[in-house]
């Protein structure tokens, strides 16, 4: 019997963190953490490195950590997989939306990272938010397997010898909820966790177990946790003839069979009850929290002021226009960045809150529509989609109002 351990580590900062906090963080987990893995060169893990923290990494010149990822996603040692760049709840936003937040995201680790960082054709659905309609831009840009929650799946049964699919050919792999949050909350000895892990294995049969979470939980969150766990783990699996370290992508030339399966729509943050209430992502998008709608009406009408300055930016009239171009530009840039999901999370009381970070992204989408709405009455020769336009930016005038005096 062989088990393969695979883990999937997923490091991320928003778009909005402050150079204090990221530089702690930096401290406290990044650097441990790959200081580690490079000591240990036989360990194989998938990583998910957000663009918007690859851009913050660049932004304050942390060259030393950034010569180490590339290090370890260069020689092999680490798979890097997609994501949504700004961290985005994917079934949030319209496809067109998904397919731009993958393709700046490969820009970005091409660009600080080096060509073809992202190889693995896996994909991090932030906070493994799924929903069946995202699997098709998956597919669009090569993507062919993601990682999702065990509450996710349709049975009981966790998948450990063979591999589930979704459309024919997308493998979506599901974690091992029980084991990843034990690391990540109960802080086990290497031992407890051995033995919970191989708990019920058929000593006859291979098999493998996916452990997902945080990176930042590595250190950050929780202190020591990579000189008093992660070290000691893989010393422990390195002796073990039964266990060894995988990378997700390898699995499926390990393991043959196929079967097919239905997710539930969910993420990692999602229960059972949330399921049975029809609130997939509640985290993100409960009709019951009044901040969650507001936040998300102005999300929805930037989407659609700045997808309408979009159509008159391209006309060729307006081609050289430069004031028009850049305010469109604009637009866009702080739309990109203010999809990130932080905003909605810090409103859900589930259990933390934080009015700032509320308004930090409510911020970027105001910008975005701002500027928008200026695109649309600068360039639309149509009274009626001038006026449309500017209702929509009164709804979202007011409902910033409100989440001003609400927060």
């Amino acid at each position: 019997m062989t088990v393969y351990l695979a883990f999937l580590l997923h490091i991320y900062q928003p778009p909005t963190q402050k150079a204090k906090v990221l530089k702690q963080v930096i401290k406290e987990s990044y650097e441990p953490l790959f200081a580690t893995l490079l000591n240990y060169t036989s360990t194989k893990l998938t990583f998910n490195i957000n663009g918007s923290l690859l851009e913050l990494l660049e932004l304050y010149q942390e060259e030393g950590l950034l010569g180490d990822i590339r290090k370890a996603v260069f020689s092999g040692q680490i798979d890097l997989v997609g994501s949504s760049c700004y961290h985005a709840i994917l079934p949030l936003i319209p496809k067109e939306e998904i397919i731009r937040q993958i393709e700046l995201n490969e820009k970005l680790h091409d660009r600080i990272l080096g060509q073809g960082a992202i190889a693995s054709h896996g994909f991090w659905l932030p906070e493994m938010a799924y929903d069946h309609r995202v699997i098709e831009p998956l597919v669009e840009k090569n993507y062919a397997w993601s990682v999702l929650s065990s509450v996710a799946l349709p049975t009981k049964e966790l998948p450990q010898n063979f591999i589930p699919t979704v459309n024919g050919s997308f493998s979506t792999f599901f974690r091992n909820d029980l084991l990843s949050n034990f690391i990540s909350f109960k802080h086990p000895t290497v031992e407890n966790f051995f033995n919970q892990m191989l708990k019920g294995k058929n000593v006859r049969e291979d098999s493998y177990v996916i452990l997902a979470m945080d990176g930042e939980t590595y250190g950050h969150h929780v202190k020591g946790l990579v000189e008093d766990f992660l070290a000691p783990l893989i010393s422990k699996v390195q002796d073990d003839p039964d266990v060894t370290f995988a990378k997700i992508a390898d699995l499926p030339a390990l393991f043959k069979e196929r079967r097919a399966v239905v997710p539930r729509s969910s993420s990692w943050s999602t229960t059972e009850e949330d399921i049975q209430r029809g609130i997939p992502f509640p985290l993100w998008s409960d009709p019951n929290n009044h901040i969650h709608n507001l936040q998300l009406l102005v999300m929805n009408h930037t989407l659609h002021l700045v997808a309408t300055a979009q159509q008159y930016q391209k006309l060729k009239k307006f081609a050289q226009e430069e004031t028009i171009q850049q305010k469109f530009q604009n637009s866009r840039s702080w739309l990109d960045r203010g999809l990130h999901s932080c905003q909605l999370w810090w409103a859900s009381k589930r259990p933390w809150y934080s009015a700032e970070m509320i308004l930090e992204g409510l911020n970027q989408l105001i910008l975005a529509a701002s500027e928008a709405l200026k695109v649309i009455l600068f360039t639309s020769e149509k009274e009626e989609e001038k006026k449309k336009a500017m209702a929509i930016f009164d709804e979202i005038f007011h409902a910033q109002k409100e989440i001003y005096l609400t927060v």
